[in-house]
């Protein structure tokens, strides 16, 4: 079966499925309203929205998606992202259909959902299209690690009006990621950073990105942090060799083509082998994966 005839089907049976909620929700909360008068939560273009048990839920982030399915009953969730349900994580969401930020308006108008959350990268003019049809959108915002993670939890908890979830899931969250080095000695705290190959340019994923809180939290002191670059820099050969990190962390199958690049076998890594990939769905994954990627930048480092 095609893409899109199942993608159809799912659809027909997620309105069905979700007609059947609505109504069972409605018996146990009649008014539907608010917890508290005049409840909302702010989301990142300071816009409000109301307080409630939505019951039919969209999600176009795979930030959203995550926390989703750990706040809610996961009937409740109609759609979530394609690229979550292409992830390792697809088969949790299974009967769920995939939908993409910018090419499944239509689908999602269709699904008929109580609120949609979305990233700040959707387009604007397909933000418009939503509201126009008269759907609820909470904007999430961009991505910056750690510190928009426990934001985002805590938003989606507070407007579901399940804020004690969120704290629990946010503190979780926490612990996870400062029990992979814990134990580690500050004094013994290697160096590196992330680099990766895009075509011929090489970026970088630093402060303010998952990456950087990953390798922090994996026990490696961040060197293109500590040289004040932040987000997501484009380097340059000099400015790579001229950081010459201990460390380089990246995506698997670059680690040689990395040190093959023009110059860099003169890189410390290079060197000393000390190169290292990480499975790419870990070291790519914004949410809760990061605690996994954290425990994989440990152990290629330090062997443990």
């Amino acid at each position: 079966m095609s893409t899109s005839r199942v993608n159809a089907v799912l659809l027909l049976v997620a309105m069905a499925a979700g007609l059947l909620l609505t109504g069972a929700v409605a018996k146990r909360n009649p008014t539907h309203e608010p917890s508290a008068v005049s409840a909302a939560v702010e989301d990142a273009t300071g816009g409000h929205v109301a307080v409630r048990q939505y019951v039919r839920i969209v999600s176009t982030s795979t930030i959203a998606d995550q926390v989703l399915v750990e706040l809610v009953d996961p009937r409740r969730l109609l759609a979530v992202s394609a690229h979550t349900l292409r992830g390792p994580d697809g088969p949790v969401y299974r009967d769920k259909i995939g939908v993409e930020r910018a090419h499944d308006i239509e689908t999602i108008i269709e699904l008929r959902p109580d609120i949609v959350f979305i990233n700040s990268f959707v387009d604007e003019r397909q933000i418009e299209r939503l509201r126009n049809a008269g759907l609820t959108v909470f904007n999430l915002g961009v991505m910056r690690g750690v510190e928009t993670l426990l934001m985002n939890i805590r938003q989606i908890s507070a407007v579901l009006d399940v804020p004690q979830k969120g704290e629990a899931l946010a503190g979780e969250l926490m612990r996870g990621l400062r029990e992979v080095s814990a134990t580690l000695p500050v004094d013994q705290r290697e160096r590196g950073l992330y680099v990766g190959i895009h075509g011929d340019r090489l970026y970088g994923g630093t402060r303010g990105t998952s990456f950087h809180d990953v390798l922090v939290a994996g026990g490696l002191d961040d060197v293109a942090a500590e040289a004040g670059f932040a987000g997501w820099p484009a380097y340059t050969n000099e400015q790579l060799l001229s950081l010459d990190p201990p460390w380089i962390i990246t995506n698997p199958g670059t680690e040689q083509t990395l040190c093959r690049h023009p110059g860099f076998a003169s890189l410390t890594a290079c060197k000393a082998g000390r190169v290292q990939g990480i499975d790419t769905h870990l070291l790519t994954d914004p949410g809760f994966g990061m605690v996994d990627a954290a425990r994989a930048v440990r152990k290629a480092v330090y062997g443990m």
